[in-house]
């Protein structure tokens, strides 16, 4: 079983290509993972209620997940925007310009649901992946998603939920963004939404996997 269309690919130019190969993405809580509107939380603790909000989570940042993308990309942002990355370590926070607000970590599910709903937009410049869960996790907040043409990580999204830049062309990223944040949020939010539920509900998805388990158990010998 593979996660994207682009491994399944892979898998077919490989010697594994004689044996049978499916493809079920992977899957979101999409009740957890779910748009909130009270950020009192977050703004009692970061002074950034007045801030454009753009997203980036990882569970470690390095060159490979677009760190110095990021980093580049601050510098070409207007002032208004403020990128805010989860999942950064003591040493690269170091290291940060001031329009990036690093975290180390959310308290919970629940407080990473908040950010998720608060950005204009999640950004995922990342260079090498599979199927990303944080494009789907952002997707189930209500919150498009900008990402390289990365593996599999396109295949999250649509042309209504967001875009696919070419990698390292952090030009490009700015100019995404700055169209995804001149569009109806409410809108966009309810088409992102709506993938989410349809598509990467952890539950249906879950039930594939059953269901191929129990197919391929009515075709074993007696």
């Amino acid at each position: 079983v593979v996660h994207s269309s682009w491994l399944h690919s892979l898998f077919l130019q490989s010697f594994l290509k004689e044996f049978p190969v499916h493809l079920i993405h992977s899957g979101v809580d999409i009740h957890l993972f779910s748009p909130r509107k009270d950020f009192s939380r977050i703004y009692a603790r970061y002074p950034i209620e007045h801030k454009k909000i753009i997203l980036g989570v990882a569970s470690i940042w390095d060159p490979r997940k677009g760190l110095n993308d990021f980093k580049a990309l601050s510098k070409q942002l207007p002032q208004e925007y403020l990128i805010v990355l989860i999942g950064i370590s003591e040493k690269d926070r170091k290291d940060l310009p001031q329009n990036i607000l690093a975290i180390s970590r959310t308290e919970n599910i629940s407080e990473l649901a908040d950010w998720y709903s608060l950005a204009g937009v999640f950004v995922n410049p990342t260079w090498q992946d599979n199927f990303p869960t944080t494009n789907l996790e952002a997707l189930s907040c209500g919150t498009p998603v900008i990402t390289y043409n990365s593996g599999g990580s396109p295949e999250a999204i649509d042309s209504n939920t967001g875009f696919v830049v070419n990698k390292g062309q952090v030009n490009d990223l700015k100019d995404a963004i700055l169209r995804i944040f001149g569009e109806d949020r409410a809108q966009i939010a309810l088409k992102c939404r709506q993938r989410a539920v349809s598509m990467f509900n952890k539950e249906k998805q879950f039930g594939l996997y059953l269901d191929l388990f129990e197919k391929s158990m009515a075709n074993m010998p007696k």
